[in-house]
């Protein structure tokens, strides 16, 4: 005699964890929505980050701030710069204005560089770089063309 395809005794269905607990459904929804808004929002300020990290007058300002000796002797070496940026960078072709605070630090002590900028024609033109170290009473002015006495 042939056996048959399906169990004669049907068994009963076993039902899932959020079937048995129904009133979790609404918190692990929450849950769930509030770690995909942590993930968007981690995604864009990365992406913000990484453009301005990689923008010119970025560079410049960090170039000018390790090669200043009184930056070099107040922050000490070597120079790091932090990751977390704040201010705004617009740039549209061969324009540009920038308004940024880099946090940076060295083996003696902490900073912020503090600069203005615009850019015409491709070029970027400081109307204010400043690093204001940490605990000190003057900022430091990169504009000068050599440091004061």
């Amino acid at each position: 005699m042939p056996k048959a395809p399906y169990p004669l005794r049907p068994q009963l269905m076993k039902r899932s964890w959020l079937e048995t607990h129904p009133r979790w459904k609404i918190p692990l929804g929450f849950v769930i929505l509030l770690f995909l808004i942590g993930v968007v929002g981690t995604a864009v300020v990365s992406v913000a980050m990484a453009s301005i990290h990689h923008s010119e007058v970025y560079k410049q300002a960090i170039a000018r701030a390790s090669q200043n000796t009184e930056v070099r002797s107040q922050i000490g070496e070597p120079i790091a710069v932090g990751w977390f940026i704040s201010g705004e960078l617009h740039v549209n072709g061969s324009a540009g204005n920038a308004n940024l605070s880099i946090p940076i630090s060295g083996s003696k002590g902490k900073g912020t560089i503090r600069l203005v900028a615009f850019k015409s024609g491709g070029v970027w033109r400081f109307s204010w770089l400043q690093v204001e170290v940490a605990g000190a009473a003057n900022s430091i002015n990169l504009l000068l063309l050599s440091p004061p006495q």
